[in-house]
């Protein structure tokens, strides 16, 4: 997750409304006991000044490399450059709403819930409802299912299923996202159901600009559902019933009602009871080696040295910080917009997706269905957007293309922007041949004395806090760190 955290909060909304404070470039407010921030919740701890394995990075991924080096029994201080632990696993407050940064959702035995005691019993249980808005504008499930296609006209499935069968035996892969979707899919259902414009939205690229890895990191449910066997049996169980029928899917934990505060909170003070240190809000300038050949690492809070360096923050911020230029990697930003709407579509689901040809927004995520109060009468919600780092598009515009969107396709009304927040470094873009760089620059750093770890450290698309947490426990455990330190008992 972004260890720097979002860049700004805009407050669009009538004068007097409640934005949280807006302290530095943060400006968002993490939901915490009582709406209290992360940093008021601090302990009179002094953090060290040196350490046996310093992190740099205080989000999921850092979060867990420390989990697991106190648990082996190293010396661990965490240094995070925002005033906050969780990385985009964050709440915002605005009047009587709460949104978040990011998805929400966790699975059963999320890798999220064994960073202290408690934790899955402060989440709610919940069955999440996806929806997308298809290239008609029409609310269909989500991701992509066969039973989708039963409205086509009887002629075009027929065509498209042969040019699929067609792609699989002639169009051989170049590496690009869009051959590698076009071999699997063939370009009647690439097209037809609106995936093609939904990658080019997430990745802000039209697909041949991507690279093919996209496809084995995110797009692991249309490999699934594009399966031969999976299509048969799909096809036969519609000859059977009628119906494709659809395996009921298992509920999902969210975050408090209260926000990510709560969980953070706890998590903070167990690590801390095994040891841990923190200093926030001390973004890195600097990484190098002294004379003696520790690590020493210069923040806005001051140096810190240590054995071993963890990096959990963005490979180009690591890259910079140790050889002083650009690693040539390139990341995506993420803008949040925080809307209410007088009305929304009650078959939009809690989570929509937009496979429409028109919108830059590719997804939102509706708070007031996942945590409903009969107090607040409007629905709220948080629509995300992709940026290029360069794109210098202003809230307003954003949310005025998303209003007209969905006034069109008669999907809301009375929609009102609360507020805004853009995440920087937020996605890993892929562009063709970059990854093949990907374990040089790595190996670069490691060998400068820095282990990059986590999503953002291997500049690596993980989509869920799970997996960001296997790989982490993988990468630590190959370096030999994953065991007893110095400090710590075989």
């Amino acid at each position: 997750m972004a260890s720097g955290g979002p860049k700004s909060l805009d407050c669009p909304g009538p004068a007097g409304s409640d934005c949280g404070n807006r302290d530095g470039e943060t400006g968002a407010r993490a939901i915490g006991a009582g709406g209290r921030r992360m940093r008021d919740l601090q302990t009179d701890i002094t953090p060290p000044r040196s350490a046996e394995v310093l992190v740099i990075g205080g989000g999921i991924g850092g979060l867990v490399a420390a989990d697991v080096l106190a648990r082996a029994g190293h010396r661990v201080l965490v240094i995070e450059a925002g005033d906050w632990l969780g990385g985009m696993h964050h709440s915002v407050e605005i009047g009587p709403y709460s949104f978040d940064l990011g998805a929400i959702f966790y699975e059963e035995e999320a890798a999220l819930f064994a960073l202290a005691p408690g934790l899955r019993d402060l989440c709610p249980q919940v069955q999440r409802v996806q929806c997308r808005i298809d290239p008609e504008g029409a609310l269909c499930h989500y991701p992509i299912e066969l039973r989708d296609l039963r409205r086509w006209p009887r002629a075009r499935l027929a065509g498209a299923v042969a040019a699929m069968l067609a792609a699989r035996l002639l169009v051989r892969p170049d590496g690009t996202l869009d051959r590698a979707c076009v071999n699997r899919l063939g370009p009647v259902f690439y097209r037809g159901t609106g995936l093609r414009d939904y990658v080019a939205r997430f990745n802000v690229s039209p697909p041949e600009a991507i690279d093919a890895e996209f496809f084995v990191d995110r797009m692991r449910f249309v490999h699934r559902q594009t399966a031969f066997a999976a299509m048969l049996r799909a096809g036969w169980n519609g000859l059977r019933h009628g119906a494709f029928r659809v395996k009921p899917r298992e509920p999902l934990r969210v975050r408090p009602r209260a926000g990510y505060g709560v969980l953070f909170e706890r998590i903070r003070a167990r690590l801390e009871a095994a040891g841990v240190r923190f200093v926030l809000q001390a973004p890195v300038t600097r990484i190098e080696r002294d004379a003696a050949g520790r690590m020493v690492v210069t923040t806005a809070a001051g140096a810190f040295t240590a054995g071993t360096v963890i990096g959990a923050a963005p490979l180009d911020m690591l890259h910079r910080a140790v050889f002083g230029t650009a690693s040539g990697f390139e990341s995506l930003s993420l803008l949040t917009l925080f809307v209410s709407a007088g009305r929304f579509a009650p078959g939009a689901g809690d989570l929509l997706f937009n496979f429409h040809g028109e919108g830059r927004w590719k997804r939102a995520t509706f708070y007031s269905r996942i945590y409903p109060d009969p107090a607040i009468p409007r629905e709220y919600f948080s629509v995300e957007v992709t940026l290029r780092p360069e794109e210098r598009l202003t809230p307003e515009a954003v949310f005025a293309e998303f209003a007209a969107q969905c006034l069109r396709l008669g999907l809301g009304e009375d929609l009102r922007l609360e507020g805004a927040v853009t995440t920087p470094q937020a996605y890993p873009l892929y562009r063709p041949g970059q990854l093949a760089r990907r374990a040089a620059v790595l190996e670069r750093l490691a060998q400068a004395g820095v282990m990059p770890v986590g999503r953002q450290g291997r500049f690596e698309y993980l989509p869920t806090a799970s997996g960001v947490a296997r790989r982490v426990q993988e990468e630590l455990t190959r370096a030999g760190l994953a065991h007893a330190g110095r400090d710590g008992q075989p």
